[in-house]
Order: structure tokens, then C-alpha cells, then sequence
């Protein structure tokens, strides 16, 4: 009879057991279903907040295309402006100087002339009384004209091959970078990271020649040398280091 009571208590004591199990797995599946339905809420609101920013994109792309159309046009505008600055120009041709020689030989000509004789006086009187000969009156020869001085030209600066090919060097890379450019070097060369650009550009203008630029470049960078935006960069550098 007591094993049979015994028996019966562990019965209950297990029942008791899985009835605690049971619960806490109640507790946990309602914990769950809550988690789920908070997950649900914050994927509704990324959604929301994705279709949000899919739409501000449609709206910035039409702005960022005429900023990149405008910068374009300006380096343009500059690329051309800077070609002009380069083209020599046209050199006035002297005018002819009438040499003063000609001018005093043609100027006696027409003054000095040999005076004419006159005509004689006919005395109505005494054939012995005659009056006084006059002598020609000779003017004086006219002083000779001034003698023009041919107006010398002023020197021009001598430009040399290189000022010709890359343009007028500078003391800083920055001054031979315009606007346009400088987008362009930024977005091509150093992955829109500007801070780096101006670090390069630092270290670029402490170096003392082209090679040493170049070798620098060579080190630290890997760009596509057949790219425009390299070899335009190129010329850039020839200007500081030219």
C-alpha cells in the first residue's frame, strides 16, 4: 500500500512538472509572438522609410544632372578661356617712317628760289642822274625740320616652351586647379574623398621636381595613365614643377 502511495506522489510530482513546463513554454511563445509582432511594425516602418527615399531620389537625380551639366559647361567655359590666354598675339606692324632728309631737300626746294630781276627805270630827266640799284633782297634759308625719332617698340616677355604647351607656372597646384576641375579630379582620381585630395596636393607641393611627383603618385596610387582625367592631372603638375 505505501509503494502504491509513493507511486502516486511521483505521478504528481511529474504532473506538477510538466504543468511548470508547460507554463514557461506559454510564457515563451507569448514573448515570441510579441517579438514577431514588434518585427512586423519596424518592417512596415523600413518600407515606408525606403519608399521615402526612393521618392527624394527620383527628386534629386533631375537636380544633380544640371549640376553636372553646369559644372561642365564652366570647365568648358575655362578650358577655352585658357586656350586664348596661350595663343600668341598678332604683333602691329610699324608704320612707315618718312625719312627727315627728304623732307628738308623738299621744303628748300620750294622756298629757296632765285629772285627775279627787275624791270630798269626810265628817267624822264637828266640822263646822268640815275637812281640807286637795289640789291636783291635774300631771304633766309629755313632752319631744318626736327628730325623725327622712330618710336621703339616695347620688349615683349619672352614665354618659354613650356609657359606655351601647359600654361604659366605656379607656385601652388591649387592655383592651376579651376572649379571644374577640381569636381573632376575629386570624383575621378581620389573617389570623391576631398580630405585626400588636399592631403595628395600638400605632400605634392613640397616635392622639389616633376619626377619626384610623379614617383609619388606612382607609390600611393593606382589610376588608369591612359585616362584623360590622368593626363589632364599631368599638365597640371608640369605648370607647378615646369
Amino acid at each position: 500500500m505505501e509503494e502504491v502511495i509513493k507511486y502516486f506522489e511521483q505521478l504528481e510530482a511529474r504532473l506538477a512538472a510538466a504543468e511548470e513546463r508547460n507554463a514557461a513554454l506559454e510564457n515563451r511563445l507569448a514573448a515570441m509572438d510579441t517579438r514577431i509582432d514588434e518585427l512586423k511594425s519596424e518592417r512596415e516602418q523600413l518600407l515606408s522609410r525606403l519608399a521615402e527615399l526612393e521618392n527624394a531620389q527620383q527628386e534629386v537625380k533631375p537636380k544633380l544632372a544640371a549640376i553636372v551639366g553646369h559644372l561642365n559647361r564652366m570647365n568648358e567655359i575655362l578650358e577655352d578661356a585658357q586656350m586664348r590666354s596661350l595663343e600668341p598675339e598678332k604683333e602691329e606692324e610699324p608704320e612707315p617712317v618718312v625719312e627727315p632728309e627728304q623732307e628738308i631737300q623738299s621744303s628748300r626746294d620750294q622756298e629757296i628760289q632765285e629772285p627775279e630781276p627787275e624791270p630798269e627805270i626810265q628817267s624822264s630827266g637828266d640822263p646822268e642822274i640815275q637812281e640807286p640799284e637795289q640789291e636783291p633782297v635774300v631771304e633766309p634759308e629755313p632752319e631744318p625740320a626736327p628730325i623725327a625719332e622712330t618710336p621703339v617698340a616695347p620688349k615683349e616677355e619672352q614665354v618659354s616652351p613650356k609657359a606655351a604647351i601647359y600654361g604659366k607656372a605656379v607656385d601652388d597646384i591649387r592655383l592651376a586647379i579651376s572649379l571644374g576641375d577640381r569636381f573632376l579630379y575629386q570624383r575621378e582620381l581620389f573617389g570623391q574623398n576631398a580630405e585626400k585630395m588636399q592631403r595628395t596636393l600638400d605632400e605634392l607641393n613640397r616635392l622639389g621636381s616633376f619626377d619626384e611627383a610623379i614617383a609619388y603618385i606612382n607609390s600611393h596610387f593606382q589610376w588608369d595613365t591612359e585616362s584623360n582625367t590622368y593626363q589632364q592631372f599631368l599638365v597640371t603638375l608640369h605648370r607647378r614643377f615646369g
